[in-house]
């Protein structure tokens, strides 16, 4: 296991994740880069779990010098490597291309993720939308409120085609 490694294992501790909600069912809606959404369902306690708080504390004084260590082990690797002969140099980078071909396979395979004990697994296939309006109003047919939805500015009243009527405020 590399030293990176095990000092991101020491950082990565139990954030805020707010009062308990036992048994309550929550609903999140998640905008990523590029104009992507993630939809996140289920016990608000899990919700919160996953998406609140601070994940790496920051580093220790010993746990930046052991970083900065095997960042100068990469370095020092890669300029040792031309003293390599032929044959290593071919070999070092097939190691090289084999390793990135493995996470690129364990990336493109992985289907659930194991944060803090809880498990985020994909339900169904992943859905393209022509325009966010579309998106907007399938989730408002589903769940029966477009509060949420003009408040996160995915539609303006004049938008609204699906005949539900507005709740509470969203506070976010």
């Amino acid at each position: 296991m590399s030293f990176a490694l095990v000092v991101i294992r020491r950082r990565a501790t139990l954030g805020w994740s707010g009062s308990m909600e036992p048994n309550k069912q929550g609903d999140l809606l998640v905008l990523l880069s590029q104009d992507r959404w993630v939809r996140l369902q289920g016990q608000v306690d899990h919700l919160k779990a996953v998406t609140s708080g601070q994940w790496l504390r920051d580093q220790t004084t010993v746990e930046n010098w052991v970083t900065a260590l095997a960042t100068l082990v990469i370095y020092v690797a890669a300029a040792l490597a031309s003293n390599a002969t032929y044959k290593g140099k071919i070999l070092i980078l097939a190691l090289l291309g084999g390793s990135v071909g493995l996470l690129g396979i364990a990336n493109s395979t992985t289907k659930d993720i194991a944060m803090h004990g809880h498990i985020i697994k994909v339900h169904g296939d992943r859905r393209c939308y022509q325009r966010r309006l579309d998106l907007a109003e399938e989730l408002i047919r589903e769940t029966g409120r477009n509060d949420w939805a003009l408040r996160m500015g995915m539609i303006i009243n004049e938008d609204i085609s699906v005949g539900v009527t507005q709740l509470e405020p969203v506070i976010m």
